[in-house]
């Protein structure tokens, strides 16, 4: 847009300076031309007395050259025709008036008028600097180049501090704190700068107190859950089944607590490193077959990537427990690279989910219990979606086939 500006001004100036300089320039030059011109025909034709004609022939130094035969003026030869001052000698010494630049130890005048055209006139009309257009098209050329040039430069200072300014949204959206932004710039820009920094700092100072506000519940009410466990331990052999009712509820309550520690604490924290992806994968395939029967994996060899470590592990153990939990065994992890992606998928051989509705389920404590049951708090696909949109993939949940429900993620290398 600046540079469209800039073009039209220089357009609208050009034509301007065209109009009101050059052209009334022409035409002052032209007007004085014609009179001298008029003067020696006055001369001519009233028969003035020698002197007096050679007088005014050498003051004006206005010369007269006769078109006999093919005998043409070397100055002539070299003149070269001017078309703006042949349109302003027209209004003076009538129409098809032709006028020629020679420019030599000065600048002439070649005039050839209507009223006599078997002779050419010429007269010196000084140091004339404008008979070369060539040098207004070089000069406006290089004005409209520094012009393009600076705005240039002034939109790269406009456009840092704003680029940075996205690149520090988009890590706030990832739940990183991007740190305190510059503040440089036009007044405006600085305003701006100023109020997404203490933006920034006001949601980071939340997503501390809210860490903090969850660890300390979870510590308090852990106090209580291990004095009930070990109160049930002081049961008697006839309260088996209360018993194990007990534990098997105070298990739940410490997995539910863990999960909310999981849902803040989701590797946010957590630097990214460079990796192999297929290791760190089979690292959780091993660690979960340990607990669980009839884990497969199916990997290849996949191209060194940037990741969390630990939140990738979570987000790998997190599928893995959902589709024992929820579904049924075999549980089948694969991964293949598809066009400079990484793709991770876990399948169970369950009931799959009926009116599979995926924006619900990647949203906190919503839960596919019509067709999977009602275990868990429904944070786990939560802390799986928000791992994977903090390293800038995707995440889909399908109904396979062949039956079951099948989670696949896509990570950018």
């Amino acid at each position: 847009m600046i540079a469209t500006l800039l073009v039209i001004s220089h357009v609208v100036s050009y034509f301007t300076i065209q109009h009101f300089v050059v052209d009334r320039h022409n035409r002052i030059v032209m007007y004085l031309a014609s009179n001298q011109i008029k003067l020696l025909h006055i001369g001519e034709e009233t028969y003035l007395p020698k002197n007096l004609a050679v007088g005014f022939a050498q003051t004006t130094q206005l010369e007269l050259y006769p078109m006999s035969g093919d005998s043409i003026p070397e100055g002539l030869k070299n003149a070269r025709f001017h078309r703006g001052f042949s349109e302003q000698a027209e209004r003076y010494l009538g129409e098809n008036t032709e006028v020629k630049v020679e420019t030599s130890d000065g600048i002439y005048l070649w005039i050839s008028e209507p009223l006599h055209p078997n002779f050419w006139i010429r007269m010196p009309i000084g140091d004339y600097e404008g008979n070369n257009p060539m040098e207004l098209f070089i000069f406006s050329g290089m004005l409209l180049f520094l012009s393009l040039f600076g705005a240039w430069i002034l939109v790269i200072q406009l456009h840092r501090p704003l680029k940075r300014l996205a690149f520090a949204a988009r890590e706030i959206g990832r739940g990183d704190y991007p740190g305190k932004l510059k503040e440089t710039g036009p007044q405006e820009l600085v305003s701006v700068t100023a109020a997404f920094n203490q933006m920034a700092a006001d949601v980071h100072q939340l997503e501390e107190d809210r860490t903090l506000l969850l660890a300390g519940i979870s510590h308090d009410l852990r106090t209580p859950i291990t004095r009930i466990r070990l109160a049930s331990e002081f049961l008697s052999d006839q309260d088996d089944e209360i018993k194990t009712g007990i534990i098997s509820d105070t298990q739940d309550m410490d997995d539910i607590i863990d999960q909310f520690i999981g849902y803040v604490r989701y590797g946010s924290e957590e630097r990214m490193e460079e990796g192999n992806m297929t290791e760190l994968i089979q690292q959780v395939v091993e660690a979960s077959s340990k607990q669980h029967e009839g884990l497969e994996s199916h990997l290849c060899e996949l191209p060194e990537a940037r990741f969390k470590p630990m939140a990738m592990k979570r987000l790998i153990s997190n599928l893995i427990e959902n589709a024992f939990r929820y579904g049924k065994a075999p549980v089948i992890v694969k991964t293949f690279y598809n066009e400079n992606n990484i793709v991770v998928s876990v399948r169970d051989h369950g009931k799959g989910i009926q009116d599979l509705d995926k924006n619900r389920l990647f949203q906190p404590f919503a839960r596919g219990d019509k067709a999977r049951g009602g275990k868990g708090s429904g944070l786990g696909l939560a802390i799986v979606a928000r791992i994977v949109e903090m390293h800038g993939g995707e995440i889909n949940l399908e109904n396979h086939v062949d039956g079951g429900l099948e989670a696949t993620f896509t990570l950018p290398v």
